[in-house]
């Protein structure tokens, strides 16, 4: 498996603290079955600035070689978005901003909250720029949780929707699980990833999503949200499954 949302680099947020930490929560992810995980430190939230993305390949460089390769570290980041999203994207890399895998999805997150009203624009733009939005948790937040149609303006924009695995096995409370049920129906939901922060408080658990997802939703659709679509984005194509198909 490959997941795409990974807190692993100690010391940048709230995942591990230091570099045992860290391994131990990469190793747990290989365990059970993740051959790639996607590094992704917040960037410009609540204090965790994290703006510069040499110190982060360093510590992505020096995380692989503790590991051996197993499982391989690939670079990006969680980006809050803010208004001036447009802006940072179109620095490239001389910005702040890691696309996964530097690729043209770029991960962001929204409060659990109201959503800025400058998001449908600036999707519009990015998507003009050829960037892919991948909608982070969508499900916990309390506006799309409670009007979906909200995040469809989104995913019309251009955006992907990642939903967490614990979201799915009812980590997060019952809202946020039956949020994911309604984004899968009414075809918001292309991405699962395990957004795991450490082994106590939030260990990877992609194997149990992945069982769930069989069980509820078929292979199909396991094939597509665990293999098809994660494998396409770190080659920056297009998704090739979509859950309204």
């Amino acid at each position: 498996m490959i997941d795409l949302h990974f807190h692993c680099l100690p010391g940048l947020d709230d995942g591990p603290a230091n570099w045992d930490e860290a391994v131990a929560l990469c190793r747990r992810a290989a365990e059970e079955g993740t051959t790639k995980l996607v590094a992704t430190p917040h960037v410009l939230r609540n204090g965790w600035g994290n703006e510069d993305t040499g110190r982060r390949d360093e510590l992505i460089l020096k995380l692989n070689t503790l590991l051996g390769g197993s499982p391989a570290i690939l670079a990006g980041c969680e980006y809050f978005f803010s208004s001036d999203a447009v802006e940072l994207v179109e620095k490239g890399s001389a910005g702040p901003l890691t696309h996964l895998n530097r690729t043209r999805y770029l991960l962001l997150e929204f409060g659990p909250g109201p959503v800025p009203r400058s998001a449908a624009m600036a999707f519009h733009e990015l998507a003009l720029l050829g960037v892919v939005p991948v909608i982070a948790h969508p499900e916990r937040c309390l506006l799309f949780a409670r009007e979906p149609g909200r995040l469809a303006l989104l995913v019309a924009r251009g955006a992907v929707v990642q939903v967490t695995a614990g979201s799915l096995l009812g980590d997060f409370g019952e809202g946020p699980r039956v949020a994911c049920e309604e984004f899968f129906r009414i075809g918001l939901l292309h991405l699962i990833a395990s957004d795991a922060h450490s082994l106590a408080r939030r260990p990877p658990r992609l194997r149990a999503a992945r069982e769930w997802v069989k069980r509820k939703w078929g292979s199909e659709v396991e094939r597509g949200l665990f293999e098809e679509n994660p494998r396409a984005l770190l080659r920056s194509e297009p998704l090739p499954w979509s859950p309204s198909e």
